[in-house]
């Protein structure tokens, strides 16, 4: 963050020392942001397009960060330089509708971050992958432009790099928000873009040493691990194959162990073209709802499916099996292009727009069927790999450093500083096969539960009734608006939420693409619900204008 922002920071902390409250008037519109990684930043962007030039209210914006720094977040934070975005430089961004936009900002400003030329020691280039470090600068970028401009229409915008621990709803549907040791300010408004929750602890391995559970940062623990250890990860996806490459980068000469419970590999990101949906679309879901009152079945979702994939030049059938291949010579036929995977991910990308509404009409009971049935394929399909990341997975598989366990059964920690991993057969389900390891990484992702999350504040507020668990993954939201639900199942107004706590609403909510969408949305729904002397309709005609649906 520039020298100005950090003076800022820290004037908002000295000004908050021994506050016990503040008040507010009813000239004064007081809105808490929790959170300020990528959802956060999109937020603020979100509120300089949305505000209208003239409001008859003081805004005042007040931004919440535990981190260490306002923009990066947990995601994007200064981490090793071997972890990588999967999205190449030119079509990465945090508007959904400006592909473009690192790719110009880095012309314009990121080479000259600091004084030093950045843009020749990363070799960034429009069809090259960036890593995630160096996106974390064109956010922290973005993010002060966005508190400049948005300061020029009058919003008052102040930072504290502080936990929130506790949030209480009061009477006139206005909150308290507890934080840092025991302070406590009153908003109107408070929206939670407080990140990814950590991986679920599936072995119940805990504090156990040598056991990370939340893969990042990776600088952390690195240093930790011994150039000969044995180090197991669990999964085989992105997250897996970033841990992979940045252990062989420090020179790490002992085997590193794959554990994947199934054969569902990740695919090589593909050049990305346009694809105009035929089967799975807006028209066609209306049509399903208007005959099926009382929810849409799983089996109406994928026939349309089945009909898309055959449009595209798709396989079905083939495309979600497990692989046949063992996993090294998987990925030696990604490099040799063995089979053209950019229909799909073309595919994949079209169904953004859509998705969620498919979700929302879909029973509980068919949403709990698609979960147990199909999540997993759709995931593992999802995710791409960075072909750079591909090629380097392909080198530790060749020279024997890397090595893929399927069928992950159980891990003992009984022995100190040793894991005993247990595998099962696919042929001879009574057999099993042990690995040890000193080291075991979770890298399976982030869990949809919430029910253990390791966020005093989401701890607080599950206790509290103010939020509500979603059986589907995230907590309860109203889908048009983000709206947050408690324990009673009302929404409360002026208290939303972005990012992966929305995932059982949503579905799909990890790409940059789809958090830009919500907090636009968020934003939409907040500006249009007060009032100020604005043109609703503009909002909402440029909203459909870009293509974007319920949110």
């Amino acid at each position: 963050m520039s020298k100005k922002f950090a003076e800022k920071s820290q004037r908002d902390l000295a000004d908050i020392d021994g506050e016990v409250l503040q008040g507010h008037t009813s000239e004064e519109f007081k809105i808490a942001i929790i959170g300020c990684g990528a959802a956060g930043v999109a937020t603020l962007l979100a509120f300089l397009e949305y505000l209208p030039t003239k409001f008859n209210q003081k805004i005042t914006i007040t931004i919440f960060e535990k981190g260490p720094a306002f923009g990066p977040g947990f995601a994007y934070q200064c981490d090793n330089n071997e972890l990588l975005m999967n999205m190449v430089s030119s079509t990465t961004s945090i508007f959904p509708n400006q592909k473009g936009d690192f790719w110009n900002w880095m012309l314009e400003k990121g080479c000259h971050i600091g004084g030093q030329q950045i843009l020749s020691k990363s070799g960034v280039a429009p069809d090259r992958y960036i890593s995630r470090q160096f996106f974390g600068a064109y956010l922290k970028s973005q993010f002060e432009h966005g508190i400049s401009s948005l300061e020029k229409l009058g919003v008052e915008i102040e930072l504290i790099n502080l936990e929130v621990t506790n949030a209480c709803v009061l009477g006139d549907n206005s909150f308290n928000v507890t934080f840092g040791k025991g302070f406590l300010r009153h908003f109107n408004c408070v929206i939670l873009c407080v990140g990814n929750t950590a991986p679920k602890d599936i072995f119940n391995l805990g504090e156990k040493s040598q056991y990370i559970n939340n893969p990042y940062p990776v600088n952390r623990y690195l240093q930790l691990i011994k150039s000969n250890d044995c180090v197991g990860i669990i999964g085989g996806q992105l997250t897996a194959a970033d841990i992979a490459v940045v252990l062989a980068n420090q020179g790490h000469k002992g085997p590193i162990n794959f554990f994947t419970r199934d054969l569902y590999f990740p695919l090589t990101r593909c050049p990305i073209g346009k694809y105009d949906l035929q089967y799975l679309t807006h028209i066609n879901l209306e049509i399903l709802k208007s005959k099926n009152r009382n929810g849409i079945s799983l089996r109406q979702i994928m026939r349309l499916a089945r009909k898309e994939f055959l449009a595209a030049g798709i396989t079905w059938n083939k495309f979600f099996k497990p692989s046949t291949k063992q996993y090294s010579s998987w990925v030696r036929s990604l490099l040799e292009d063995d089979e053209d995977f950019s229909c799909w991910q073309n595919l994949a990308i079209a169904t953004d727009d859509v998705i969620g509404d498919y979700w929302n009409a879909l029973s509980d009971i068919e949403k709990h069927l698609f979960m147990n049935k199909f999540h997993r394929l759709w995931s593992a399909k999802r995710v791409p790999l960075p072909v750079h990341t591909v090629f380097k997975l392909y080198s530790l598989f060749s020279l024997g450093i890397l090595r893929h366990y399927p069928h992950l059964k159980g891990i003992d920690a009984s022995v100190k500083n040793q894991f005993s991993v247990t595998l099962g057969n696919s042929k001879h389900p009574t057999l099993t096969n042990k690995v040890y390891c000193d080291w075991i990484i979770n890298a399976s992702g982030p869990s949809r539960e919430i029910s253990r999350v390791d966020s005093v504040l989401i701890k607080n507020l599950l206790e509290s009734g103010l939020i509500l668990r979603n059986p589907h993954g995230g907590i309860m939201l109203d889908y048009e608006s983000s709206r947050i639900k408690n324990n009673i199942n009302r929404e409360l107004n002026n208290f939303y939420a972005i990012g992966h706590l929305t995932s059982g609403t949503y579905y799909f909510v990890s790409s940059l693409d789809m958090v830009s969408l919500r907090a636009r949305g968020v934003v939409r729904h907040l500006t249009e619900s007060l009032s100020y002397d604005s043109n609703p309709q503009r909002c909402i005609s440029d909203f459909l204008y870009r293509g974007e649906y319920a949110s």
